[in-house]
């Protein structure tokens, strides 16, 4: 694009001052789709190295590309260079981090050994919650109980009705031997009696229901409801942790696995407490993730802190692998 005086030259062509002026506009939208493409460049890069926390590089990244493209006369190969040096700067050898000081590090994750979310099997008023967030309690201990004088009374109106075909069962049956009843009605009154059995077993299950036991010793994390509802049937009431034995979730770069198995021990240093513990590997996972070329390691503390909570988050540190 050359200019000379009010006319402007653009691709060959003559234009005059309103030409001039499309011509510039054209040349700016030129600029900010190259932009464009630049950041979507650079979002690919993070997604493809597979950490979540790499998203901290890409905002840098994209501050630098807004910078160098103020200037719309960059060349391609500047623009490739930019994109190097963008890569350059997010770190490939540990997860969540950006020029990480130590490569053997890596993210890592606290979780419990279990976590339920426990619901109503029926729907019926809650009678009693006595746990409330953060309370302990032992393996078998009542967490809720219902209000099911109905299905009580259900239940006994079936066992009635059971004793009933019973009886008529066995009436039926002395018939018989004598020759006053036929094999049919015989079969008849036998069915009935399945049939009320059935249904006595059906309520006594639903009488069950009525009551949720702690199936482990542990931890309530959540309540969902709270004592006189009434929640929907399968409605959650109670979320409940297992934290008797607390385990690291870690993703780490699968080459690591040159180096790093079952048994190896490493330092965990947990954010929340500005505390170190010492951990080791407990399970690699099944499968390597061939986009992020990561792969999920299982820890578990040497000894089980008392001031660690599952849901805390910390930093895993290797010791540097011996060539």
């Amino acid at each position: 694009m050359t200019a000379n005086n009010n006319t402007t030259t653009v691709d060959g062509n003559r234009l005059g001052e309103t030409g001039t002026i499309r011509a510039y506009e054209k040349v700016r939208e030129d600029a900010k789709m190259s932009q464009g493409f630049l950041k979507i460049s650079v979002a690919a890069i993070c997604l493809s190295l597979g950490a979540g926390h790499h998203a901290i590089a890409a905002g840098s990244a994209s501050a630098a590309v807004d910078n160098m493209t103020a200037n719309s006369t960059l060349s391609k190969d500047e623009r490739r260079k930019l994109l190097r040096d963008a890569k350059a700067r997010l770190d490939t050898n540990s997860t969540g981090s950006i020029t990480s000081a130590n490569q053997y590090d890596a993210r890592g994750v606290v979780k419990p050994k279990a976590e339920v979310t426990l619901g109503a099997g029926i729907a019926a008023k809650i009678d009693a919650l006595p746990y409330k967030d953060g309370e302990r309690f032992k393996e078998g201990d009542m967490l809720v109980s219902f209000d099911c004088a109905r299905q009580r009374a259900d239940l006994r109106g079936a066992n009635a009705g059971l004793q009933k075909t019973t009886s008529l069962y066995k009436n039926k049956q002395r018939l018989k031997k004598r020759g006053a009843a036929g094999a049919q009605e015989v079969s008849d009154a036998e069915s009935d009696v399945l049939a009320s059995k059935a249904n006595v077993d059906s309520l006594q299950e639903v009488v069950r229901m009525c009551s949720i036991h702690a199936p482990f010793e542990g931890r309530v994390v959540e309540r969902h409801a709270s004592q006189f509802e009434i929640p929907a049937a399968n409605a959650p009431i109670i979320t409940v942790v297992d934290d008797s034995a607390l385990e690291l979730d870690l993703i780490v770069p699968s080459r690591w696995l040159r180096w790093v198995s079952q048994g190896s021990e490493f330092e965990f240093d947990v954010d929340e407490l500005g505390r170190s513990y010492k951990a080791r590997i407990v399970r690699l996972g099944a499968k390597v993730d061939a986009v992020s070329q990561t792969i999920k390691l299982t820890g578990t503390f040497v000894a089980r802190p008392d001031n660690v909570l599952a849901g805390m988050s910390g930093t895993a540190k290797f010791s540097p692998p011996r060539n």
